[in-house]
This record gives C-alpha cells, structure tokens and sequence, in this order.
C-alpha cells in the first residue's frame, strides 16, 4: 500500500507539485475524536425510540454507551484540543498548499464487522487514523484511488487542503485522475 501512495506522490511531481516529505506537528488527534465522537453518537442514539435500538448496529451503539460516561468538562476539552489541533494545521498550511497521507493504514476487508480481522484495535477508529484528523479541523479532504494492495484491494492516498480551499483539493485530485486513470480488474 505505501508503494501506491509512494507512486501516487512522483505522479503528482511529474505534473509539475513540489512534493516534500513533512509531518505536521500536531497534538494526537485521538482522544479528541474519541470524546466527540462518542458524545455525538449518544445523542444520536438517545434520539431513537428504545424498542428500535435493538436494529442499530451494535458498534455504534457500543460507542454511545462510552459517550454517554463523558462529562461536559469532557467535551470542552476535546474542543479546546480540537481548536488547538485546526491552529497547528493552519500554520503547517502557510508552508504547505496540500498535505498528502495515505486514505487508510490498511486495505479494504470483509463488511459488517467493526475491525478487520487480525488487528489488535478494539473500535473502528483505532484503523482510520489518516481521515478523522480532518473531520475534526474541518479542511476539504479528498480519497483518490491509486493502486492495489498486496491482497489485490483497492488503495488510496489523501489530498487535504486549508480550509475553505476545497476547489484546489479537487483540482489536485481531478489532474492525478487524469493523469493515471484509475481501472478496476
């Protein structure tokens, strides 16, 4: 998988993008998204009527039983870490026009399980660390297929951008499409 994002980032050069290798130095995004998350799925779930919960799916409905164990001093805190986060992503952005990450740690599996088989994560969250950072900065942020895994799965890499700057998000995006089509077997 790190050989088609590794390829996608030389497609992008060759179109003419100054790729530089960079990490952004910012807070762990994790226990932000964890209180957030969990407390926005317990409303969500409070919301339905209790005789129709037993149809939710049971690790959402896992997630909402942790949100529902937050205080509100919780979720101030992830808020106050949430803008903390934006701000660390605002500075790495006067540098940077676009940040480019692998879409996920891991091919594609089976459906209708929370985790893929053989990790040792315990929530679906623990597996998609590339893509909640930018939920919660709230920056444009596109999935562009580039290759195949190992297993033969569908990959792709990330392109994010600042905030409010979706057009050249998709703009990058559409010129690598064009430039390496992407075909399924």
């Amino acid at each position: 998988m790190a050989t088609a994002v590794e390829r996608a980032a030389q497609a992008l050069r060759e179109l003419g993008a100054i790729v530089e290798e960079a990490d952004p130095p910012i807070p762990d995004p994790y226990p932000i998204i964890s209180v957030l998350w969990s407390v926005a799925d317990a409303w969500l779930v409070s919301q339905i009527p209790d005789d129709r919960r037993e149809l939710m799916d049971p690790g959402l409905l896992a997630i909402a039983q942790k949100g529902a164990r937050h205080s509100g001093e919780d979720v101030i805190a992830a808020n106050v870490a949430r803008i903390a986060l934006g701000t660390a992503m605002a500075r790495f952005h006067e540098r940077y026009d676009l940040l480019l990450t692998p879409q996920m740690p891991l091919e594609a599996f089976e459906t209708g399980v929370d985790i893929p088989a053989g990790r040792e994560k315990s929530e679906w969250i623990n597996w998609s660390p590339f893509t909640y950072p930018f939920n919660l900065t709230m920056q444009p942020a596109c999935s562009v297929p580039c290759g195949f895994g190992k297993d033969g799965l569908p990959v792709a890499f990330q392109l994010v951008g600042r905030q409010w700057e979706d057009a050249l998000v998709l703009r990058a995006a559409r010129a690598y499409e064009r430039a390496r089509p992407f075909v399924m077997p």
